[in-house]
């Protein structure tokens, strides 16, 4: 079945360096699962960021691939903004790619 792969990187920590609470993190996972099903994470994946204001950021996030239908692409889209407030970026990396899959059982 043809549909979209949507891959995003959620960081670890906020831009001053604090790491994100678990407790923000299990959120994040939660409206993720309700909202478009299974998804996966693979691995954490380090970065260098230009701030705004030229300060530059080492980072560390965990890199999100979710597949879905792709008129369900932009509803992703405004979940991945509300993260980017709720963890006080300036943005976050998303990729959109075509992608056939499907799940495969014993039988």
């Amino acid at each position: 079945m043809r549909k979209k792969k949507c891959l995003f990187l959620i960081p670890t920590s906020y831009n001053d360096g604090t790491p994100v609470s678990s407790e923000v993190m299990v959120d994040v996972w939660e409206e993720l699962f309700i909202t478009f099903g299974p998804f996966s994470q693979d691995g954490v994946t380090e970065g260098l960021w230009e701030m705004k204001d030229g300060t530059r950021v080492k980072d560390h996030s965990l890199k999100i691939w979710v597949v879905l239908e792709e008129e369900k692409v932009p509803l992703l889209k405004q979940l991945v903004k509300k993260f980017v407030r709720l963890l006080k970026q300036e943005a976050i990396y998303f990729e959109v790619m075509d992608c056939d899959m499907e799940f495969i059982g014993p039988e």
